[in-house]
């Protein structure tokens, strides 16, 4: 494992256990476009390359499990796990927002979502999932029942949209109640952790490097790059361009990452056919078109920097 890849390992082991979110990210990322399905050895060579012991690996998977974010099966004396219906829809409503399939720097309007009755009648945990999947839509709360966000796509259910004003008062507005400080500062952090692995994923002088050798530590990066990618990138409202400053540090993170990505997608991809074991004890099948898809829009709007 080279030096980058391992500085970023330290980095989140210094950082308070966050196993079970991390399987939700490798679950999102790699499992769900190919089948849906993996076996427990899989994910434990995943996490033992990490420096992540098996116990803890399976209480991080017990407690998905007792929280319906995930599903066990066995087969013979083997275990197999995959999304829930309800994790599955989670990670489907975050793609848009992780993979920039959204329009790359477009004007889109930003729209005013207000909650039914029913909605607002909802407490504990059900209340909790919608605040969840608004957040992961990219709407901010700035009044009970009422959000703030970009109009990117489908709205759960009880909640309704309205289009508001494209005036320069209204932008303004509108504006005052997103906080991008704190926004820019996760940005900047995420490129100072990965631009030295970026060099390495894409200087001709380094690409007979370790990712084209070793596809697990391919695996390992591509899921510590999209785990802290995906962090940021679903506390972002994704603003139109207008309301955004010129130099955006946002638009440079979301380059970087689609960047590194593409580059390890070859290497783990490949370990994942070769190692990886699905429901049915076979080979997991090959991935969605849609997934060579993620980051297409990016990659359009700045081909000169991939390789």
């Amino acid at each position: 494992m080279d030096k980058p890849l391992k500085d970023i390992l330290r980095l989140f082991q210094a950082e308070p256990s966050r196993t079970w979110s991390i399987v939700m990210t490798f679950f999102g990322d790699m499992v769900l476009p190919r089948g849906g399905s993996i076996g427990l050895p899989t994910l434990l060579s995943l996490f033992q390359a990490m420096d992540v012991g098996s116990g803890t690996v399976r209480t991080a998977l017990s407690r998905l499990s007792a929280d319906g974010w995930v599903e066990r099966t066995r087969i013979g004396r083997n275990a197999y796990y995959c999304l829930s219906s309800r994790g599955m829809a989670l990670s489907r409503d975050a793609e848009p927002r992780i993979y920039g399939t959204f329009s790359f720097k477009t004007q889109r309007k930003l729209r005013l979502a207000v909650a039914s009755a029913s909605v607002r009648s909802l407490v504990g945990d059900e209340a909790a999932l919608v605040a969840t999947r608004m957040r992961e839509a990219g709407y901010t709360a700035f009044a009970p029942g009422a959000w703030l966000g970009v109009d990117d796509g489908t709205l759960p259910d009880g909640i309704f949209g309205l289009d508001v004003d494209g005036s320069q008062v209204a932008m303004q507005c509108l504006a005052a109640y997103f906080s991008l400080d704190d926004l820019a500062r996760s940005y900047l952090r995420f490129e100072k952790i990965f631009s030295p692995l970026a060099k390495m994923c894409t200087d001709p002088a380094e690409q007979k490097g370790v990712f084209h050798q070793d596809g697990l530590s391919a695996v390992v990066a591509r899921t510590l790059l999209i785990h802290e990618y995906r962090r940021i990138a679903l506390r972002d409202p994704h603003l139109p361009e207008a309301l955004m400053p010129s130099d955006w540090v946002g638009y440079r993170a979301q380059t970087l990452c689609a960047t590194i990505y593409r580059a390890l997608l070859p290497a783990s991809e490949a370990w994942l056919t070769e190692n990886g074991r699905g429901g049915d004890a076979g080979r997991l099948p090959a991935p969605t078109p849609a997934f060579y898809m993620r980051f297409q829009e990016v990659r359009e709007a700045q081909s000169g920097d991939f390789v």
